[in-house]
Protein backbone atom coordinates (compact mmCIF):
# COMPACT_ATOMS: atom_id res chain seq x y z
CA UNK A 1 0.00 0.00 0.00
CA UNK A 2 2.80 2.34 0.82
CA UNK A 3 4.82 1.68 -2.21
CA UNK A 4 1.38 2.81 -3.99
CA UNK A 5 0.72 5.63 -2.32
CA UNK A 6 3.90 7.14 -2.94
CA UNK A 7 4.34 6.05 -6.78
CA UNK A 8 0.97 8.13 -6.97
CA UNK A 9 1.98 10.97 -5.44
CA UNK A 10 5.07 11.13 -7.50
CA UNK A 11 2.98 10.63 -11.24
CA UNK A 12 0.68 13.41 -9.60
CA UNK A 13 3.41 16.03 -9.36
CA UNK A 14 4.56 15.34 -12.61
CA UNK A 15 1.04 14.77 -13.80
CA UNK A 16 0.61 18.85 -12.76
CA UNK A 17 4.30 19.75 -13.87
CA UNK A 18 3.20 18.22 -17.84
CA UNK A 19 -0.05 20.27 -17.55
CA UNK A 20 1.24 23.12 -15.94
CA UNK A 21 4.04 24.01 -18.40
CA UNK A 22 2.28 22.94 -21.55
CA UNK A 23 3.44 19.80 -22.46
CA UNK A 24 -0.12 18.45 -22.78
CA UNK A 25 -0.98 21.22 -25.55
CA UNK A 26 -0.11 19.44 -29.26
CA UNK A 27 0.78 22.73 -30.37
CA UNK A 28 3.61 22.58 -27.64
CA UNK A 29 5.20 19.34 -28.82
CA UNK A 30 4.76 20.01 -32.06
CA UNK A 31 6.90 23.21 -32.01
CA UNK A 32 9.28 21.78 -29.86
CA UNK A 33 9.69 19.03 -32.55
CA UNK A 34 9.61 21.98 -35.17
CA UNK A 35 11.96 24.01 -33.44
CA UNK A 36 8.94 27.04 -34.01
CA UNK A 37 8.21 26.47 -29.90
CA UNK A 38 11.23 25.75 -28.11
CA UNK A 39 9.39 26.41 -24.21
CA UNK A 40 8.99 21.98 -23.75
CA UNK A 41 11.98 21.70 -24.62
CA UNK A 42 13.93 24.31 -21.69
CA UNK A 43 11.29 22.33 -19.70
CA UNK A 44 12.83 18.46 -20.40
CA UNK A 45 16.84 20.45 -20.83
CA UNK A 46 16.27 22.34 -17.17
CA UNK A 47 14.53 18.99 -15.27
CA UNK A 48 17.67 17.04 -16.72
CA UNK A 49 20.35 19.73 -15.60
CA UNK A 50 18.50 19.66 -11.99
CA UNK A 51 18.78 16.24 -12.06
CA UNK A 52 22.36 15.71 -12.62
CA UNK A 53 23.38 18.66 -10.75
CA UNK A 54 21.82 16.79 -7.98
CA UNK A 55 23.24 13.36 -8.52
CA UNK A 56 26.56 14.80 -9.38
CA UNK A 57 26.50 17.07 -5.96
CA UNK A 58 25.27 13.81 -3.93
CA UNK A 59 28.17 11.47 -5.85
CA UNK A 60 30.91 13.75 -5.35
CA UNK A 61 30.15 14.56 -1.45
CA UNK A 62 30.06 11.18 -0.55
CA UNK A 63 26.16 10.92 0.45
CA UNK A 64 24.96 9.60 -2.93
CA UNK A 65 24.49 6.21 -0.97
CA UNK A 66 22.98 7.26 2.10
CA UNK A 67 20.10 9.65 0.37
CA UNK A 68 19.35 6.72 -1.82
CA UNK A 69 20.77 8.95 -5.10
CA UNK A 70 22.36 6.45 -6.66
CA UNK A 71 20.43 6.60 -9.96
CA UNK A 72 19.08 3.66 -12.22
CA UNK A 73 20.89 3.80 -15.51
CA UNK A 74 19.38 2.25 -18.17
CA UNK A 75 21.18 -0.87 -19.86
CA UNK A 76 22.71 -0.61 -23.66
CA UNK A 77 20.13 -2.45 -25.99
CA UNK A 78 21.76 -2.21 -29.12
CA UNK A 79 20.14 -2.19 -32.68
CA UNK A 80 16.38 -2.06 -30.12
CA UNK A 81 17.35 1.40 -29.27
CA UNK A 82 17.19 2.47 -33.11
CA UNK A 83 14.23 0.13 -34.12
CA UNK A 84 12.14 1.28 -30.28
CA UNK A 85 13.09 5.27 -31.51
CA UNK A 86 11.93 5.14 -35.07
CA UNK A 87 8.66 3.85 -33.97
CA UNK A 88 8.04 6.40 -31.16
CA UNK A 89 9.91 9.50 -33.39
CA UNK A 90 7.70 8.94 -35.87
CA UNK A 91 4.75 8.43 -33.62
CA UNK A 92 5.00 11.26 -31.12
CA UNK A 93 5.87 13.21 -34.97
CA UNK A 94 2.49 12.58 -35.87
CA UNK A 95 0.57 12.51 -32.89
CA UNK A 96 1.83 15.33 -30.51
CA UNK A 97 1.63 12.81 -27.82
CA UNK A 98 3.66 10.76 -25.25
CA UNK A 99 2.96 8.35 -22.56
CA UNK A 100 2.95 10.90 -19.47
CA UNK A 101 1.28 13.63 -21.57
CA UNK A 102 -1.62 11.53 -22.56
CA UNK A 103 -2.78 10.42 -19.47
CA UNK A 104 -2.69 14.30 -17.74
CA UNK A 105 -4.18 15.67 -21.23
CA UNK A 106 -7.18 13.16 -20.42
CA UNK A 107 -7.11 14.42 -16.58
CA UNK A 108 -7.58 17.54 -17.61
CA UNK A 109 -9.93 17.03 -19.91
CA UNK A 110 -7.56 19.29 -22.95
CA UNK A 111 -8.08 18.27 -27.09
CA UNK A 112 -10.89 19.60 -28.97
CA UNK A 113 -11.85 16.13 -30.01
CA UNK A 114 -13.91 13.58 -28.17
CA UNK A 115 -12.15 10.06 -27.48
CA UNK A 116 -9.07 10.93 -28.72
CA UNK A 117 -7.19 10.92 -25.54
CA UNK A 118 -8.84 7.66 -23.96
CA UNK A 119 -8.18 6.39 -27.43
CA UNK A 120 -4.66 6.69 -26.92
CA UNK A 121 -4.34 5.43 -23.50
CA UNK A 122 -5.76 1.78 -25.16
CA UNK A 123 -2.84 2.42 -27.60
CA UNK A 124 -0.79 2.45 -25.05
CA UNK A 125 -1.90 -0.93 -22.89
CA UNK A 126 -2.09 -2.54 -26.47
CA UNK A 127 1.46 -1.51 -27.24
CA UNK A 128 2.35 -3.21 -24.08
CA UNK A 129 0.40 -6.36 -24.94
CA UNK A 130 1.73 -6.38 -28.38
CA UNK A 131 5.85 -5.77 -27.02
CA UNK A 132 4.61 -9.15 -24.55
CA UNK A 133 4.41 -10.95 -28.03
CA UNK A 134 7.34 -9.45 -30.26
CA UNK A 135 10.24 -9.43 -27.49
CA UNK A 136 11.09 -13.05 -27.86
CA UNK A 137 11.52 -12.91 -31.64
CA UNK A 138 12.96 -9.48 -31.83
CA UNK A 139 15.88 -11.34 -28.98
CA UNK A 140 16.37 -13.91 -31.04
CA UNK A 141 16.85 -11.64 -34.11
CA UNK A 142 19.33 -9.95 -31.96
CA UNK A 143 18.09 -6.86 -32.54
CA UNK A 144 17.39 -6.44 -28.41
CA UNK A 145 20.71 -7.27 -27.04
CA UNK A 146 20.79 -10.56 -24.76
CA UNK A 147 24.03 -9.61 -22.75
CA UNK A 148 22.60 -5.92 -21.53
CA UNK A 149 25.42 -3.71 -19.68
CA UNK A 150 24.73 -0.34 -18.10
CA UNK A 151 27.36 1.72 -20.17
CA UNK A 152 27.47 4.93 -19.17
CA UNK A 153 30.18 8.15 -20.63
CA UNK A 154 31.84 8.06 -17.36
CA UNK A 155 32.28 4.67 -16.97
CA UNK A 156 33.32 4.21 -20.68
CA UNK A 157 36.06 7.06 -20.08
CA UNK A 158 37.30 6.14 -16.77
CA UNK A 159 35.69 9.31 -15.06
CA UNK A 160 34.13 10.17 -11.58
CA UNK A 161 30.24 9.88 -12.09
CA UNK A 162 29.76 13.30 -9.69
CA UNK A 163 32.31 15.23 -11.75
CA UNK A 164 30.78 14.27 -15.25
CA UNK A 165 27.18 14.58 -14.30
CA UNK A 166 27.75 18.31 -12.85
CA UNK A 167 29.64 19.25 -15.86
CA UNK A 168 26.53 18.42 -17.82
CA UNK A 169 24.41 19.76 -15.62
CA UNK A 170 26.21 22.63 -16.02
CA UNK A 171 26.04 22.43 -20.18
CA UNK A 172 22.46 21.59 -20.54
CA UNK A 173 21.41 24.76 -18.16
CA UNK A 174 23.82 26.48 -20.96
CA UNK A 175 22.43 25.16 -23.27
CA UNK A 176 18.79 26.04 -22.14
CA UNK A 177 19.33 29.53 -21.49
CA UNK A 178 21.06 30.09 -25.11
CA UNK A 179 18.48 28.53 -26.96
CA UNK A 180 15.68 30.87 -24.69
CA UNK A 181 17.65 33.47 -25.99
CA UNK A 182 17.89 32.54 -29.99
CA UNK A 183 14.87 30.14 -30.37
CA UNK A 184 11.21 31.28 -30.19
CA UNK A 185 8.39 30.45 -27.58
CA UNK A 186 4.74 30.87 -28.36
CA UNK A 187 3.04 33.17 -25.80
CA UNK A 188 -0.63 32.45 -24.71
CA UNK A 189 -2.53 35.07 -22.83
CA UNK A 190 -4.40 34.85 -19.56
CA UNK A 191 -8.08 35.38 -19.52
CA UNK A 192 -6.80 38.16 -16.76
CA UNK A 193 -3.66 39.91 -16.08
CA UNK A 194 -1.90 37.63 -13.53
CA UNK A 195 -1.22 40.20 -10.88
CA UNK A 196 -0.48 38.09 -7.55
CA UNK A 197 1.65 34.71 -6.40
CA UNK A 198 -1.76 33.23 -6.76
CA UNK A 199 -2.38 33.89 -10.36
CA UNK A 200 1.09 33.14 -11.61
CA UNK A 201 0.67 29.92 -9.88
CA UNK A 202 -2.56 29.51 -11.47
CA UNK A 203 -1.00 30.54 -14.75
CA UNK A 204 0.82 28.32 -17.26
CA UNK A 205 4.20 27.83 -15.53
CA UNK A 206 7.35 28.94 -16.88
CA UNK A 207 10.15 26.28 -18.37
CA UNK A 208 12.22 27.50 -15.65
CA UNK A 209 9.86 26.67 -12.80
CA UNK A 210 8.62 23.66 -14.25
CA UNK A 211 11.79 22.13 -15.25
CA UNK A 212 12.75 22.73 -11.51
CA UNK A 213 10.11 20.90 -10.14
CA UNK A 214 10.27 18.24 -12.63
CA UNK A 215 13.80 17.58 -12.05
CA UNK A 216 13.49 17.57 -8.47
CA UNK A 217 10.08 15.03 -8.71
CA UNK A 218 13.28 12.69 -11.17
CA UNK A 219 15.45 12.63 -8.02
CA UNK A 220 12.98 12.34 -5.28
CA UNK A 221 11.53 8.98 -7.30
CA UNK A 222 15.45 8.08 -6.61
CA UNK A 223 15.58 8.68 -3.43
CA UNK A 224 12.38 6.52 -2.85
CA UNK A 225 14.06 3.44 -4.89
CA UNK A 226 12.04 4.08 -7.98
CA UNK A 227 12.47 5.37 -11.30
CA UNK A 228 10.33 8.12 -13.01
CA UNK A 229 9.50 6.79 -16.13
CA UNK A 230 6.13 6.46 -18.06
CA UNK A 231 5.95 3.73 -20.69
CA UNK A 232 7.79 1.70 -17.55
CA UNK A 233 4.96 2.94 -15.43
CA UNK A 234 2.05 1.99 -18.49
CA UNK A 235 4.12 -1.60 -18.63
CA UNK A 236 3.98 -2.06 -14.75
CA UNK A 237 0.55 -1.71 -14.68
CA UNK A 238 -0.60 -4.06 -17.62
CA UNK A 239 0.95 -6.39 -16.17
CA UNK A 240 -0.46 -6.14 -12.64
CA UNK A 241 -3.70 -6.28 -14.42
CA UNK A 242 -2.87 -8.98 -16.01
CA UNK A 243 -1.80 -10.61 -12.97
CA UNK A 244 -5.05 -9.66 -11.20
CA UNK A 245 -7.06 -11.44 -14.41
CA UNK A 246 -5.23 -14.57 -14.01
CA UNK A 247 -3.40 -13.65 -17.23
CA UNK A 248 -0.01 -12.85 -16.05
CA UNK A 249 2.66 -11.60 -19.22
CA UNK A 250 6.01 -12.88 -19.79
CA UNK A 251 7.45 -9.57 -19.33
CA UNK A 252 5.81 -8.99 -16.31
CA UNK A 253 6.39 -12.23 -14.90
CA UNK A 254 5.92 -11.33 -10.51
CA UNK A 255 4.07 -8.28 -9.03
CA UNK A 256 6.81 -6.72 -6.88
CA UNK A 257 6.94 -3.39 -4.70
CA UNK A 258 8.78 -1.42 -7.30
CA UNK A 259 6.41 -2.55 -10.06
CA UNK A 260 3.23 -1.63 -7.73
CA UNK A 261 5.26 1.65 -7.42
CA UNK A 262 5.86 2.41 -10.79
CA UNK A 263 2.43 1.60 -11.43
CA UNK A 264 0.77 4.13 -9.48
CA UNK A 265 3.09 6.49 -11.20
CA UNK A 266 0.88 6.38 -14.28
CA UNK A 267 -2.50 6.19 -12.26
CA UNK A 268 -1.68 9.40 -10.28
CA UNK A 269 -0.99 11.25 -13.37
CA UNK A 270 -4.00 10.90 -14.09
CA UNK A 271 -5.57 13.10 -11.20
CA UNK A 272 -2.59 15.49 -11.28
CA UNK A 273 -3.64 16.62 -14.92
CA UNK A 274 -7.14 17.12 -13.48
CA UNK A 275 -6.19 19.02 -10.29
CA UNK A 276 -3.85 21.09 -11.99
CA UNK A 277 -6.58 21.92 -14.50
CA UNK A 278 -9.25 22.40 -11.90
CA UNK A 279 -6.81 25.32 -10.71
CA UNK A 280 -5.64 26.66 -13.54
CA UNK A 281 -6.57 30.50 -15.14
CA UNK A 282 -7.33 29.86 -18.57
CA UNK A 283 -6.38 31.20 -21.76
CA UNK A 284 -8.35 34.30 -22.69
CA UNK A 285 -9.21 32.75 -26.20
CA UNK A 286 -10.68 29.87 -24.00
CA UNK A 287 -12.68 31.74 -22.22
CA UNK A 288 -13.83 34.38 -24.88
CA UNK A 289 -14.11 32.15 -28.11
CA UNK A 290 -14.26 28.79 -26.49
CA UNK A 291 -14.18 25.61 -28.91
CA UNK A 292 -16.78 23.12 -28.57
CA UNK A 293 -15.45 19.08 -28.58
CA UNK A 294 -16.12 17.21 -31.44
CA UNK A 295 -16.27 13.74 -32.37
CA UNK A 296 -13.51 12.96 -35.02
CA UNK A 297 -13.28 9.20 -36.42
CA UNK A 298 -9.54 9.89 -38.05
CA UNK A 299 -8.07 11.58 -35.17
CA UNK A 300 -9.23 8.60 -32.62
CA UNK A 301 -7.90 6.26 -34.32
CA UNK A 302 -4.41 7.94 -35.50
CA UNK A 303 -4.67 8.61 -31.60
CA UNK A 304 -4.64 5.20 -30.77
CA UNK A 305 -2.89 3.22 -33.43
CA UNK A 306 -0.09 6.40 -32.85
CA UNK A 307 0.07 5.91 -29.05
CA UNK A 308 0.03 2.18 -29.90
CA UNK A 309 3.05 1.98 -31.66
CA UNK A 310 4.85 4.90 -29.88
CA UNK A 311 3.82 1.93 -26.54
CA UNK A 312 5.73 -0.54 -28.43
CA UNK A 313 8.96 1.83 -29.76
CA UNK A 314 9.04 2.67 -26.11
CA UNK A 315 8.96 -0.75 -24.80
CA UNK A 316 11.84 -1.99 -27.42
CA UNK A 317 13.71 0.78 -27.31
CA UNK A 318 13.95 1.08 -23.39
CA UNK A 319 11.83 4.31 -22.43
CA UNK A 320 9.92 7.02 -23.04
CA UNK A 321 10.68 11.22 -23.30
CA UNK A 322 10.23 11.01 -19.44
CA UNK A 323 11.85 7.47 -18.81
CA UNK A 324 14.84 7.21 -21.69
CA UNK A 325 15.67 11.31 -21.67
CA UNK A 326 14.69 13.36 -18.73
CA UNK A 327 15.32 10.74 -15.95
CA UNK A 328 17.90 9.06 -17.76
CA UNK A 329 19.87 11.48 -19.49
CA UNK A 330 21.09 12.69 -16.12
CA UNK A 331 22.73 9.12 -15.90
CA UNK A 332 24.53 9.40 -18.08
CA UNK A 333 23.80 6.39 -20.04
CA UNK A 334 25.07 5.56 -23.07
CA UNK A 335 21.83 3.44 -23.84
CA UNK A 336 19.49 6.69 -22.81
CA UNK A 337 21.58 8.73 -25.10
CA UNK A 338 21.17 6.54 -28.25
CA UNK A 339 17.41 5.94 -27.12
CA UNK A 340 16.54 9.70 -27.00
CA UNK A 341 18.64 10.81 -29.76
CA UNK A 342 16.81 8.66 -31.91
CA UNK A 343 13.67 9.25 -31.21
CA UNK A 344 14.09 13.12 -31.56
CA UNK A 345 15.80 13.39 -34.61
CA UNK A 346 12.91 10.95 -36.19
CA UNK A 347 10.20 13.15 -34.94
CA UNK A 348 12.05 16.40 -36.02
CA UNK A 349 12.42 14.79 -39.49
CA UNK A 350 8.69 13.71 -38.92
CA UNK A 351 7.04 17.18 -37.78
CA UNK A 352 8.97 19.11 -40.02
CA UNK A 353 8.00 16.72 -42.97
CA UNK A 354 4.45 16.72 -42.27
CA UNK A 355 5.18 20.83 -42.78
CA UNK A 356 6.99 20.84 -45.79
CA UNK A 357 6.25 17.75 -47.88
CA UNK A 358 2.66 16.52 -46.94
CA UNK A 359 1.52 19.60 -45.65
CA UNK A 360 -0.46 18.26 -42.77
CA UNK A 361 0.70 20.39 -40.06
CA UNK A 362 -0.25 24.22 -40.06
CA UNK A 363 1.96 24.55 -36.53
CA UNK A 364 -0.14 28.67 -36.33
CA UNK A 365 -3.81 27.08 -36.75
CA UNK A 366 -3.25 24.82 -34.25
CA UNK A 367 -1.78 26.67 -31.61
CA UNK A 368 -4.57 29.11 -31.85
CA UNK A 369 -6.95 26.03 -31.83
CA UNK A 370 -4.79 24.95 -28.83
CA UNK A 371 -5.49 28.57 -27.26
CA UNK A 372 -9.02 28.26 -27.45
CA UNK A 373 -9.92 24.33 -25.51
CA UNK A 374 -6.84 25.35 -23.66
CA UNK A 375 -5.30 21.66 -23.83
Amino acid sequence: MLSFVSGALTGAGFGVVLYKVGATRYSRVMGMVTLRDTKVMKFAFTAIAVASLCYGLAATTGLATSLHLVPRTMPFLGWAHVLGGVLFGVAMGVSGLCPGTCVAKFGGRGGATKWQTPAAIAGLFAGVLAYDVLKAPLTDAGIIAVNQKALTVPGVLGLPYGAVALLFGAVMLAVTFAADRVMPEHSFAPARAKVSALDWLRGEWSWAAAGTVGGLLVVLATAQSGYLGFSGAVLALTGWIAHAVGMPLEVVPTITDDIIWRAALIVGVLPGGMLAAALSLQSKAAVESPLPKVFQPRIVTKSFFSAGAMSLGAMIGGGCTTGAFISAWPTLSIGSFCMGGTFFAVSMLTGNGRIYLSKTLDLATAQAEGDRVYD
